[in-house]
């Protein structure tokens, strides 16, 4: 049986500038009717999340959060600037970290959620030679800090951070500095069952 759900009727029921939502018509893999709803960026382009990278120092914003009612800590991030990866991870790192120049580097793409986003948003680390004059946009970010790769994991253990993009974009970059483990590899038999060569 095919698991894919058919849309059926496209309805857009809201847009502005930043987003579309859907709310289609669709027939699910039972045949079933139902409605499903879907979320896009009304622009061109990925998002793009950034790991900003000084010797082994993270750069973090913190940001209000208006769905959450409070300030987060969390890497730079951003809506599409256009179809140039580039140009919106220059916009991004200059807007947030007042940073102009940046050794960028594509690690992959996330989709934050796909049961209801269409996005795939790009994560990008960003070597820079320093740490910035600050945020050009301080409307936005409330404060920078630049820590070691400990003090993150600490801080996303004790759950200081919770913001999925910067915990996704952190393990991903920490599985591509990771040798690949063979997946067929097994452990050693503990040395008691392991079978034994007679000499005689």
């Amino acid at each position: 049986m095919s698991h894919e759900i058919t849309k059926v009727t496209e309805r857009l029921v809201y847009e502005n500038g930043f987003v579309r939502l859907y709310d289609d018509d669709v027939r699910f893999p039972n045949g079933a009717p139902g409605r499903y709803l879907r979320l896009e960026a009304a622009l061109p382009g990925n998002a793009v999340v950034l790991l900003p990278m000084h010797g082994t120092k993270i750069g973090l914003v913190r940001t209000f959060r208006y769905a959450l009612g409070k300030l987060v800590w969390e890497l730079p991030r951003g809506l599409s600037h256009g179809t140039d990866l580039g140009e919106t991870a220059e916009n991004e790192l200059r807007e947030e970290l007042g940073i102009d120049v940046a050794d960028f580097k594509i690690l992959g793409f996330i989709t934050p959620d796909s049961g209801l986003q269409s996005a795939r948003v790009a994560v990008m680390s960003a070597r820079v030679a320093d740490m910035g004059r600050g945020p050009d946009d301080s409307v936005e970010v409330e404060r920078v800090q630049w820590v070691e790769t400990a003090q993150l994991e600490d801080m996303i253990r004790s759950g200081e951070v919770e913001d999925s993009f910067t915990i996704a974009a952190y393990a991903l970059s920490r599985l591509l500095e990771s040798p690949r483990t063979h997946e067929n590899s097994m452990p050693p038999e503990p040395e008691s069952q392991q079978p034994h060569t007679s000499l005689h």
